[in-house]
């Protein structure tokens, strides 16, 4: 089964304009995610599935620099821009990433592989999003491309607009696994919607680069939870 890694990105996000090429730790936030998603030893490919409205260029005039294969189509279709990428690169399976949670790894994308692609039976959708104690923005998800192709038949505009929605609802139809995280958060997020999001985001990741250029997931996951013990403990809730 080819697994294929698809970063969903574009700069016409409508709260924090451009997002994906704001620079943190000397490089664009999707510039680091398409090198620390690289890392994967279980993904065939990695391509950027962006849209093909002009102020998209600079997408992928990064893609073209980084040598990272780039997918243009529909700005508001998602799902047909995300099946489009991969046909294109002759995937099985597509492992859906988002340019605003640069904290993801090749590590957690090897890890819901890993557990998601052995199922007997098989699986067709994992994911570490929803009930999995994972932070938001620590978001991968798994999908087969028989799947997403079942999805294109829905027209609605929901279902086009969020790639997986079709499937995560019909669990009955599309057998799903989630992965657990090593140490549960009952808080925090760490995905760049906002100001104030891409402002703690980055914070945080340049406290981890600077310790080690190669961070994983567990570093994001124990660097959280010990600001979540210190924050308790200010409130005299341990």
């Amino acid at each position: 089964m080819r697994a294929v890694g698809v970063v969903q990105a574009r700069m016409g996000s409508s709260r924090l304009p451009g997002k994906v090429l704001r620079p943190m730790a000397g490089a664009p936030m999707l510039e680091h995610l398409i090198e620390r998603a690289g890392r994967s030893t279980r993904l065939a490919e990695l391509v950027v599935a962006t849209s093909d409205h002009p102020r998209d260029n600079a997408i992928e005039e990064l893609c073209q620099r980084t040598g990272t294969p780039v997918h243009r189509a529909s700005e508001t279709d998602v799902l047909a821009r995300m099946v489009g990428a991969a046909e294109a690169t002759q995937a099985d399976i597509v492992v859906r990433l988002t340019g605003d949670n640069p904290l993801v790894d090749g590590a957690l994308i090897d890890d819901l592989l890993d557990a998601f692609l052995p199922q007997v039976p098989p699986l067709v959708y994992a994911q570490t999003v929803d009930g999995s104690g994972f932070p938001f923005g620590l978001c991968v998800e798994a999908v087969t491309l028989w799947a997403l192709h079942t999805a294109t038949t829905s027209d609605d505009p929901l279902d086009r607009e969020h790639v997986t929605r079709f499937v995560r609802s019909r669990p009955e139809i599309f057998p799903s696994f989630v992965l657990k995280a090593p140490r549960p958060l009952a808080e925090g997020s760490v995905t760049v919607d906002t100001e104030e999001d891409f402002t703690r985001v980055a914070a945080l990741f340049e406290e981890l680069w600077r310790r080690d250029p190669a961070f994983t997931y567990r570093d994001v996951i124990d660097a959280l939870s010990g600001r979540q013990t210190a924050r308790r403990a200010a409130r005299g809730g341990i």
